[in-house]
Protein backbone atom coordinates (compact mmCIF):
# COMPACT_ATOMS: atom_id res chain seq x y z
CA UNK A 1 0.00 0.00 0.00
CA UNK A 2 1.17 3.37 -1.23
CA UNK A 3 0.69 6.66 0.80
CA UNK A 4 0.90 9.58 -0.15
CA UNK A 5 2.06 12.11 3.10
CA UNK A 6 1.78 15.77 2.67
CA UNK A 7 3.98 17.39 5.91
CA UNK A 8 3.13 20.76 6.95
CA UNK A 9 5.59 22.36 4.56
CA UNK A 10 7.89 23.73 7.17
CA UNK A 11 10.92 22.89 5.53
CA UNK A 12 9.98 25.44 2.97
CA UNK A 13 11.00 28.09 5.37
CA UNK A 14 14.26 27.79 5.12
CA UNK A 15 16.05 29.51 2.48
CA UNK A 16 18.28 27.18 0.99
CA UNK A 17 15.50 24.49 0.92
CA UNK A 18 13.47 26.86 -1.61
CA UNK A 19 16.81 27.76 -3.48
CA UNK A 20 17.07 24.37 -4.30
CA UNK A 21 13.27 23.58 -5.03
CA UNK A 22 13.89 26.09 -7.72
CA UNK A 23 16.14 23.13 -10.12
CA UNK A 24 12.58 21.33 -10.24
CA UNK A 25 10.90 21.95 -13.60
CA UNK A 26 7.44 21.38 -12.30
CA UNK A 27 8.42 24.07 -9.49
CA UNK A 28 9.17 26.80 -11.97
CA UNK A 29 6.37 26.18 -14.04
CA UNK A 30 3.88 26.65 -10.96
CA UNK A 31 5.40 29.84 -9.99
CA UNK A 32 5.10 31.18 -13.51
CA UNK A 33 1.55 29.92 -13.76
CA UNK A 34 0.28 30.89 -10.11
CA UNK A 35 2.08 34.89 -10.00
CA UNK A 36 -0.70 36.63 -10.71
CA UNK A 37 -1.90 35.39 -7.42
CA UNK A 38 0.70 37.49 -5.72
CA UNK A 39 -0.02 40.55 -6.04
CA UNK A 40 2.98 43.14 -5.48
CA UNK A 41 5.22 40.12 -4.84
CA UNK A 42 7.75 38.13 -7.15
CA UNK A 43 7.23 34.50 -6.13
CA UNK A 44 11.15 34.02 -7.32
CA UNK A 45 12.68 36.68 -5.69
CA UNK A 46 10.75 35.24 -2.62
CA UNK A 47 11.72 31.89 -3.16
CA UNK A 48 15.56 33.04 -3.40
CA UNK A 49 15.34 36.12 -0.52
CA UNK A 50 14.58 35.51 2.82
CA UNK A 51 13.40 39.04 3.69
CA UNK A 52 11.12 39.30 0.69
CA UNK A 53 9.78 35.90 1.79
CA UNK A 54 9.30 37.11 5.42
CA UNK A 55 7.07 39.61 3.82
CA UNK A 56 4.26 37.44 2.64
CA UNK A 57 1.30 37.32 5.22
CA UNK A 58 0.29 34.15 6.70
CA UNK A 59 -1.83 33.20 3.77
CA UNK A 60 0.79 34.05 0.67
CA UNK A 61 3.23 31.62 2.70
CA UNK A 62 0.68 28.62 3.27
CA UNK A 63 -0.57 28.78 -0.35
CA UNK A 64 2.81 28.97 -1.88
CA UNK A 65 3.45 25.83 0.34
CA UNK A 66 0.62 23.94 -0.51
CA UNK A 67 1.16 24.90 -4.90
CA UNK A 68 5.13 23.75 -4.37
CA UNK A 69 3.67 20.67 -3.11
CA UNK A 70 1.20 19.95 -5.43
CA UNK A 71 3.54 20.92 -7.73
CA UNK A 72 5.43 17.76 -6.39
CA UNK A 73 3.08 15.74 -6.19
CA UNK A 74 2.39 16.20 -9.79
CA UNK A 75 6.14 15.48 -10.31
CA UNK A 76 5.71 11.88 -8.40
CA UNK A 77 2.74 11.27 -10.32
CA UNK A 78 4.46 11.19 -13.78
CA UNK A 79 5.64 8.21 -12.92
CA UNK A 80 3.01 6.18 -13.06
CA UNK A 81 2.41 5.31 -9.41
CA UNK A 82 -1.32 5.57 -7.88
CA UNK A 83 -1.20 6.05 -4.45
CA UNK A 84 -4.03 4.16 -2.18
CA UNK A 85 -4.54 6.93 0.21
CA UNK A 86 -3.54 10.13 0.53
CA UNK A 87 -3.31 12.15 4.03
CA UNK A 88 -2.66 16.22 4.64
CA UNK A 89 -0.75 17.42 7.68
CA UNK A 90 -3.14 20.34 7.48
CA UNK A 91 -6.39 18.49 7.29
CA UNK A 92 -5.40 16.70 11.06
CA UNK A 93 -6.32 19.71 14.34
CA UNK A 94 -3.59 17.83 16.27
CA UNK A 95 -0.84 15.72 16.16
CA UNK A 96 -2.19 13.22 18.46
CA UNK A 97 -5.25 12.19 15.41
CA UNK A 98 -2.64 11.64 12.81
CA UNK A 99 -0.74 9.58 14.98
CA UNK A 100 -4.00 7.93 15.41
CA UNK A 101 -4.45 7.15 11.36
CA UNK A 102 -0.77 6.25 11.16
CA UNK A 103 -1.49 3.63 13.74
CA UNK A 104 -3.38 1.65 12.23
CA UNK A 105 -1.80 2.12 8.67
CA UNK A 106 1.52 0.47 10.49
CA UNK A 107 -0.41 -2.62 10.87
CA UNK A 108 -0.52 -3.03 7.06
CA UNK A 109 2.78 -5.30 6.06
CA UNK A 110 3.38 -3.86 2.33
CA UNK A 111 3.06 0.05 3.96
CA UNK A 112 5.03 2.28 1.53
CA UNK A 113 4.75 6.03 3.09
CA UNK A 114 5.93 8.56 0.34
CA UNK A 115 6.53 12.42 2.23
CA UNK A 116 5.55 15.31 -0.10
CA UNK A 117 6.98 17.66 2.12
CA UNK A 118 9.78 18.56 1.11
CA UNK A 119 11.66 16.38 3.91
CA UNK A 120 9.86 14.63 6.40
CA UNK A 121 8.06 16.56 10.48
CA UNK A 122 7.14 15.10 13.36
CA UNK A 123 5.65 12.16 12.07
CA UNK A 124 8.92 10.52 11.17
CA UNK A 125 10.21 10.29 14.91
CA UNK A 126 6.93 8.99 16.02
CA UNK A 127 6.93 6.29 13.03
CA UNK A 128 10.77 5.66 13.95
CA UNK A 129 10.38 5.84 17.69
CA UNK A 130 6.91 4.83 18.49
CA UNK A 131 5.78 2.19 15.82
CA UNK A 132 9.56 1.14 15.83
CA UNK A 133 9.41 0.57 11.35
CA UNK A 134 12.57 1.01 10.28
CA UNK A 135 13.74 3.36 7.54
CA UNK A 136 11.90 1.04 4.66
CA UNK A 137 8.59 2.26 4.33
CA UNK A 138 9.49 6.04 4.70
CA UNK A 139 10.89 7.80 1.52
CA UNK A 140 11.48 11.59 0.44
CA UNK A 141 9.47 12.09 -2.63
CA UNK A 142 12.48 14.41 -3.80
CA UNK A 143 15.06 11.48 -2.73
CA UNK A 144 12.99 9.07 -4.34
CA UNK A 145 13.11 11.08 -7.66
CA UNK A 146 16.07 9.65 -9.46
CA UNK A 147 16.44 13.16 -11.37
CA UNK A 148 16.80 14.95 -8.03
CA UNK A 149 18.33 12.93 -5.45
CA UNK A 150 21.53 14.35 -7.12
CA UNK A 151 21.35 17.56 -5.54
CA UNK A 152 18.90 16.48 -2.24
CA UNK A 153 20.91 14.48 -0.09
CA UNK A 154 23.64 17.70 -0.19
CA UNK A 155 20.59 19.83 0.61
CA UNK A 156 19.55 17.55 3.37
CA UNK A 157 22.56 17.53 4.73
CA UNK A 158 22.52 21.02 5.46
CA UNK A 159 19.53 20.81 7.55
CA UNK A 160 19.71 20.04 11.46
CA UNK A 161 16.04 20.49 12.41
CA UNK A 162 14.81 17.42 9.85
CA UNK A 163 16.18 14.67 8.50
Amino acid sequence: MTVIYFTDGALIDDLHIRKSLLRIPEIIKCLRENQKEFLNCDLFIAMMDQNVFSLLNYHQKSRLKIMLQQSLFQRWQAQGVEPDLIIRRRDYEDFSQLTSTFLKLSTIEQLKIVTIGPGFDELEAFLRIQLKLNSAPLYDMIHQDPNLNWFWSDVKSGLHLHS
